[in-house]
This record gives structure tokens, sequence and C-alpha cells, in this order.
């Protein structure tokens, strides 16, 4: 354990020392939120009222427009800040750092979870503050504010988010290998999960096939969840009708279920299929990365003994 802990620092370190990809990790979401300044949030707010058959004031509607925003933000955070780190492990591998550190008192095994938790551990911790930090904007600037019960039910979500995250990216980089291949899918990513997990805009202005493709996505589920959880809260501050705040999560803010190709699954289900894929991929990018190391660092000692005979 000791080990792990001393390689998770180092790999903390590295990433945060990286100004460049610091900043890349939040590329997606930057974009986004200039989008949702530029004019996505006019698109949400145009007509809600008539459709809502409401009379909310515009802080009102800014308070449920970039409350849910903001969860989307944080699924793209998800994914962008682990594709940053696992990009070191991407360069160790290339660069053969690892073969040096499978020289020391380190396993494989523990190379690869120290990746994993240090993953973790950053994705998490700045996607905390970037909710901490949302919160505190969107709440002086519209004076209303999400419930402490809501707050911490979104970082309870947040922890299941990052964890589901982590373990598919983990796979990802398991299979890729290349840290210049990963660098062009971090940019791809976001765009992509924008689009197809209806963070960008609703639904209902996609078409079908767009939330049947998202619907395979676990990034999709975990982002309609975030929301539900924010908007029933907004929603219920306003006073508004459970079945108006439901409908209107659903048609106005791609809130609602979208089960899997079509097939009325509840959310509930979707959350637990998230979870079991990303066990899945996190068993299988271990197996795969320790295999390799386990050889990678075979070879290492084969090559030092044999120089030490020679």
């Amino acid at each position: 354990m000791k080990n792990v802990l001393a390689l998770s620092k180092r790999n903390c370190l590295l990433f945060l020392r990286s100004k460049s990809t610091v900043f890349f990790s939040f590329f997606s979401s930057l974009i986004l939120i200039v989008l949702y300044f530029l004019f996505i949030a006019k698109l949400y707010s145009q007509g809600f009222n008539e459709a809502a058959n409401t009379a909310l004031s515009s802080k009102q509607l800014n308070f449920a427009i970039y409350s849910q925003m903001i969860m989307g933000v944080l699924v793209i955070n998800s994914v962008s800040l682990p594709v940053g780190m696992f990009m070191f492990m991407a360069k160790d591998l290339e660069t053969r750092k690892t073969e040096a550190l499978l020289l020391t008192k380190a396993k494989p095994v523990e190379l690869v979870l120290s990746y994993l938790i240090s993953s973790l551990l950053l994705a998490f911790t700045l996607n905390f503050m970037m909710l901490l930090l949302s919160v505190i904007i969107i709440g002086v600037s519209t004076t209303y504010w999400l419930s402490v019960g809501t707050f911490f039910m979104l970082v309870l979500a947040l922890i299941v988010t990052t964890f589901i995250s982590c373990s598919v990216v983990l796979l990802i980089t398991a299979i890729v290998r290349s840290s210049a291949a990963i660098g062009v899918a971090n940019g791809v990513l976001g765009t992509l999960l924008g689009f197809l997990c209806g963070i960008y805009m609703p639904y209902s202005n996609m078409g079908v096939a767009a939330k049947q493709i998202g619907s395979l996505l676990p990034f999709t589920h975990l982002t309609i969840w975030l929301k539900q959880i924010a908007l029933t809260d907004v929603f219920n501050q306003f006073g508004m009708p459970i079945e108006v705040s439901k409908a209107m999560q659903e048609t106005w803010f791609s809130a609602g279920n979208v089960g899997l190709l079509g097939a009325n699954i509840p959310l509930w289900v979707m959350l637990l299929l998230s979870g079991v894929f990303a066990v899945i991929c996190l068993v299988v990018s271990i197996l795969i990365l320790k295999t390799k190391l386990k050889n990678t660092g075979e070879r290492k000692i084969a090559s030092v003994n044999k120089k030490r005979k020679i």
C-alpha cells in the first residue's frame, strides 16, 4: 500500500505541474460554458413559461438553466480529467519509465492501481471544487440556492460518476496505449458526449436516433441522474407541481429517462448496469495492464542481469 500511495502522489504531481494538460482537460467544459452564455441558454429560456404554463422570473429561469448546465459540465469533466491523467500512464509506457519503476519494489498491479487511484482522486477533487464554485456563483447571481441535502446528493452521485468514468477511460487507455491517440480522444470525447448525452441541447431538438445512440452510453444516464437531482430541487423551490416538473425535465432539459434503445428501462436499472459495466471495464483493464507490465518488468530484469554477468 505504501508503494501505491507514493506512486499515486507522483502521478498527481505530474498532472498538476503540467499546465497545458490541466487546461486541455477542462477545454471541453470551457467550450460548453461559453456556448451556454452565447446562445444555448437563450434557447432553453425561450418559450419555457408558455410551455410550463408558469410565470418564472429571469433569475428563476437562469437558476434552472445554469444548474442543469453544470451537471453536464461535471459529467464531461469526469471523462476529460481521467483522460488527462491516464495520458501520463501512456507516456510512461512509451518512454519506458514503467520499466524503471518496476525495478523498484513496486509490483505491476500496484503500478496500475496508482494510476487509477490518482485519477479518481484528481477527477473527484477538481470536479467537487467546480461544483462548489458553481453553486456559489449561481446562488449569488440569481439569489436562489440548491438545498444542502441536494448538494450532498450531488456529491454522492459525483463519486459514482467519477468511478464509472475512470474505469471506462482506463480500459480505453489499456487498449490504445498511445499518448497521441489519447490526446486526440480527449478533444473529441467532450464534443461527442455533449451532443449524445443531451448536454448541449435537448433530445427533442435532435431526433430519435441521437437519443437511442446516447442510451448506449453510461454517461447519458449519469447526466440524467445529476440533472434530475438538481432540477427536482429547483422546481420544488418554485412551487411547480410534480407532474409539470417531470414533464419539463423530460421535454426541455433532457432529464427524462431514455431507457435502452427505446426500451422503457427504469433509470436506477440503467445506473446499475452502468456500474456493472464499469466494474467489468476495470477488471479487464487491470488484467491487460498487469500482464503487459509484468512481461515488461521481466524483460527488463533479465536484461539487467545479463549485463551484470557480462
